[in-house]
């Protein structure tokens, strides 16, 4: 129930700040006078309290705070969008214990609960090891992912370059997404001994980058039988995409395994999950048992595909205040749902609490 619960409370937001150019004046002496209007535009992501994406708010539901102070709020648009999806799949030693819950989260990102027809969602498919490898460039076809997906989620022997995995995924999305919004899903244990980037370096870069970052984890119970590990004999490799043998995984059924390895990496993942994607306005989720994955996984995508834009002109710089240590340009955002009473059992505890001023 925990982990359900936390999927009550969930708000994705990343924030655009725009130029847009006004009506040009002409006088009686043809000055031409060209207005500048900065705007804030703050995507926006609500569960209600059954869980489900909160249809139907208005702008007075919500209440905006830049630096302290409230802000007017001009629009209040709710949008559904085509998404361009990256999933990262770890396939390091220490996730092959688990890989039957690797391949399924995956899965479960492709399914949407929408008609497929009616939107271009695309996906991308990482497998993190010691090197990091794109096993399927952007795609539509959703019916060959799931069928390709098994075949390729095969669990190795290799360490993990998870920072390096998350840098080569939202590089790829920004530069060949065909889609203007983008998310990451990383499934893994968050541990990380192969990278050539550090965490401080992939947090700074995720911060600039401008795509929403989940990650989804394996709760203590995720424990399977001992068949699923990688042999350790190099003359029997796993089968290649487009052989006829292909791994095999189990439902539900969950075994108790004494083989896992817990070393320092692995104990500092939970916290490396939760640094790099709070930074970008996702979070961090535990699946405890197969039953919460799909809905889990599945909520993520409902979250990145529908919200509301919330827009503002932004109260001059002077009025405003800076931030400490900051300077002027730096400014912190708080959103909330009002009248409290009306929204209990809402909740906003993930966002990106702030944004640049582009001057």
């Amino acid at each position: 129930m925990t982990a359900i619960r936390g999927l009550l409370l969930f708000l994705a937001l990343s924030v655009l700040v725009c130029t847009v150019r006004g009506p040009v004046a002409q006088t009686q002496s043809d000055v031409r006078i060209v207005t500048s209007v900065e705007l804030v535009q703050i995507p926006v992501i609500v569960f209600d309290d059954k869980g489900a994406v909160a249809p139907n708010l208005k702008k007075d539901d919500f209440r905006v705070l830049d630096n302290g102070l409230e802000q007017h709020l001009l629009y209040c648009d709710r949008e559904r969008q085509s998404v361009s999806f990256v999933i990262l799949a770890d396939q390091s030693s220490s996730m092959a214990s688990k890989m039957p819950f690797v391949q399924e989260a995956a899965l479960s990102v492709l399914d949407s609960d929408v008609p497929r027809d009616a939107y271009n969602d695309e996906f991308s498919v990482f497998g993190i090891e010691t090197r990091v490898k794109r096993l399927i460039p952007f795609t539509r076809d959703q019916h060959d992912l799931e069928r390709r997906l098994p075949l390729l989620l095969a669990p190795t022997n290799g360490s993990t370059a998870l920072f390096d995995g998350i840098y080569l995924g939202v590089s790829t999305a920004n530069r060949e997404a065909e889609n203007k919004r983008r998310a990451v899903i990383i499934i893994s244990d968050g541990g990380d001994n192969h990278s050539r980037y550090n965490l401080h370096e992939i947090k700074d870069f995720l911060e600039e980058a401008d795509v929403p970052v989940f990650a989804v984890m394996a709760g203590p119970a995720f424990q399977f039988p001992n068949i699923f590990l990688p042999r350790e004999k190099k003359s029997k490799r796993f089968p290649e995409p487009g052989e006829n043998s292909k791994p095999q995984f189990p439902g539900s059924s969950l075994a108790n395994s004494g083989n896992d390895y817990i070393g320092p990496a692995e104990r500092r993942g939970p916290h490396n999950l939760k640094t790099l994607t709070e930074v970008t306005g996702g979070g961090v989720f535990t699946a405890h048992n197969m039953e919460d994955l799909p809905r889990i996984v599945r909520t993520i995508g409902l979250a990145v595909r529908y919200r509301y834009i919330l827009t503002y002109k932004p109260i001059s710089r002077g009025e405003a205040g800076a931030v400490p240590g900051e300077g002027n340009n730096r400014h912190k955002l708080r959103i909330e749902l009002c009248p409290k009473d009306k929204f209990t059992g809402y909740g906003i505890p993930y966002y990106k609490r702030g944004y640049s001023r582009i001057e």
